[in-house]
């Protein structure tokens, strides 16, 4: 049970910084980390799709962009959830389909380093178009 004085403690934290790790809310907290898990699944939290999922932020704090996407400093979080989803949604959303580089820009990360992890999945699929990858 989380103090209620700690609990608001924690979300003006969070409207303050933006965004939080598990340790820093443990701290804020005071109580187990499956204790904050469930602060985080009941504040109803978005999960960054990089930095490993190491970031959290509260639901009225990002303003994303056309692409579902929001950043605050390096850290990206998507309204479309993980890494996986986003990328799906990405793709599917775009009419004609997009090259690795232009997903590394949207995503702001090196395609090389995660799109191999994505091959075989169902609604992915990378075909030669004029030339290129798509």
């Amino acid at each position: 049970m989380v103090h209620p004085e700690r609990e608001q403690d924690a979300l003006a934290e969070f409207r303050k910084k933006k965004v939080l790790t598990i340790s820093q809310l443990r701290e804020l907290l005071r109580c187990s980390v499956s204790t904050v898990r469930n602060r985080l699944r009941a504040w109803r939290t978005y999960t960054s799709f990089n930095q490993n999922g190491r970031y959290y932020t509260l639901p009225a704090i990002p303003r994303f962009d056309e692409h579902g996407l929001w950043w605050h400093k390096r850290i990206g979080f998507s309204k479309h959830g993980n890494l996986r989803q986003t990328l799906l949604r990405i793709v599917r959303d775009s009419p004609a389909g997009l090259e690795a580089s232009q997903i590394g820009r949207l995503l702001r990360l090196d395609p090389r380093s995660f799109l191999s992890h994505f091959r075989g999945i169902e609604g992915l699929q990378r075909e030669m178009q004029e030339g290129r990858f798509i």
